[in-house]
C-alpha cells in the first residue's frame, strides 16, 4: 500500500501550484466583486482551474486519506488569507460529503465566526459545498442553523441561509426556510438581503403561490433588495405590481 501523504505536505502542492499559476490581471479584476470590508487577497486563478486542481489533489489521496485528513487539509487552506486556498481546501474536502457527521457543524461555524471566510464568496463556497450537504444528511441540524440568524457574525448569518438554498431548490423543508427568512429581514447588512432574497428565489421554484403569500404578508418589512432577489425572475408585469404592492406607504392623515 502505498505511504500516506501528510495533510500539510498536500497543502504545501495547492499553495505552490497556485502560486505557479497566479494571474495579475485576474487578481485584481476578482477584487471589484467584494465589497472593501471583506478581507480577501487573491493569487489570481479563475474558479475552474481551482476546480481542477482540488480534483488533482483528491485523486492523489483518494485512496488514503480518511475524512480526518481531508479536515486538517481544509483546516490549513481555510485559515490562508486567499480566496482561492480557501476553495481548493473546501472543494476537496466537500469529496468526503458521505462521511460527513452531525458534529461538524460547530467547527463549520467556528470558521466562520473566526473570519476564515470573511467575504461573501469563501462563505458561499463552504455554505454549498460543505454545510448543505450535511444538513440534507443531517437535517435535525437546521434549528441550528435558525439560531445562526441572531449570531453577531455577519458570515454566520449569511451561511444560515445559503446552507439551506440546496434544499429550497428542491422544495425540502420550506417550513424550516421561510422560517430562516423571515429571521433574517430586519438584518442590517445587505449581503444578508442579498442571501434571504436568493434562498425565497429558490423557495419559490416549487412553489410559487408560497412564495407570493409570504412577501405580500411581510409587505414593506421585506428590504427592497431581498424583494427584488426573489422575485427576479418573475416577468416583468408581475415583478412591478409586486413591488407596488409590497411598497411601505404613508399613512394618509385627515386635515
Amino acid at each position: 500500500m502505498p505511504k500516506s501523504i501528510p495533510p500539510q505536505r498536500l497543502a504545501a502542492q495547492a499553495l505552490r501550484e497556485l502560486k505557479a499559476a497566479a494571474d495579475p490581471r485576474v487578481a485584481a479584476g476578482a477584487k471589484a466583486y467584494f465589497k472593501a470590508y471583506e478581507d480577501l487577497h487573491f493569487f489570481g486563478v479563475k474558479t475552474p482551474a481551482v476546480r481542477q486542481l482540488a480534483r488533482k489533489l483528491f485523486l492523489q489521496i483518494r485512496d488514503l486519506w480518511e475524512i480526518e485528513d481531508a479536515l486538517s487539509f481544509c483546516q490549513i487552506l481555510i485559515e490562508r488569507r486567499e480566496l482561492e486556498a480557501k476553495n481548493v481546501g473546501i472543494f476537496l474536502f466537500a469529496r468526503y460529503k458521505k462521511s460527513f457527521d452531525k458534529s461538524l457543524l460547530p467547527r463549520f461555524e467556528a470558521w466562520l465566526a473566526n473570519n476564515h471566510c470573511s467575504d461573501w464568496a469563501s462563505t458561499d463556497a463552504l455554505s454549498g459545498a460543505i454545510i448543505g450537504p450535511l444538513i440534507e444528511q443531517h437535517p435535525q441540524l437546521i434549528g441550528q442553523l435558525k439560531v445562526w440568524t441572531r449570531k453577531r457574525s455577519l458570515w454566520v448569518r449569511r451561511a444560515a441561509a445559503v446552507a439551506m438554498v440546496g434544499s429550497a431548490r428542491h422544495g425540502e423543508h420550506l417550513d424550516e426556510i421561510y422560517e430562516i427568512a423571515e429571521s433574517l429581514l430586519q438584518d442590517p447588512e445587505d449581503l444578508i438581503h442579498k442571501a434571504a432574497g436568493w434562498l425565497l428565489r429558490e423557495a419559490g421554484k416549487s412553489d410559487v403561490e408560497r412564495l407570493e403569500r409570504f412577501l405580500l404578508g411581510h409587505g414593506p418589512r421585506i428590504p427592497r433588495t431581498t424583494l427584488r432577489y426573489a422575485i427576479e425572475k418573475y416577468p416583468p408585469a408581475k415583478r412591478k405590481l409586486l413591488l407596488e404592492k409590497t411598497r411601505f406607504k404613508d399613512p394618509i392623515w385627515p386635515i
